[in-house]
């Protein structure tokens, strides 16, 4: 139950990233395009949990550490990726970086008081 807010404002912040990308950013305007943005949405979030806890299994690494792993993961995608995918990418990348910061934020001062 500690991790619903984060999971939900995470959804919320992909969903309206999605409608946004959408609207403004999208080369292409097709019917089905929120549906794909939602899947890859989907998709990304899954590969990136995994990603995670395996890096943390294997490095050890917990708090301020972890958010610099997005960073690598932009470079990988600036090298291989037009330039909607790519914005497309670290829009997600941003949000769960801003997700990432608000649950340290929050553990650091539970463990505080």
């Amino acid at each position: 139950m500690r991790r619903l807010p984060f999971i939900l404002t995470y959804l919320i912040l992909v969903f309206l990233w999605c409608v946004l990308f959408y609207k403004f950013l999208a080369p292409v305007k097709e019917p089905q395009l929120v549906l794909l943005l939602l899947a890859g949405s989907l998709f990304y979030s899954l590969i990136w949990g995994m990603f995670i806890s395996l890096f943390q299994r294997i490095v050890g690494w917990k708090g301020y550490g972890m958010l610099l792993i997005p960073v690598a993961i932009m470079i990988v995608f600036f090298l291989g990726m037009d330039k909607s995918t790519f914005l497309f990418m670290g829009g997600l990348i941003i949000i769960s970086e801003l997700v990432s910061l608000a649950k340290i934020f929050s553990h650091y001062h539970k463990k505080g008081n």
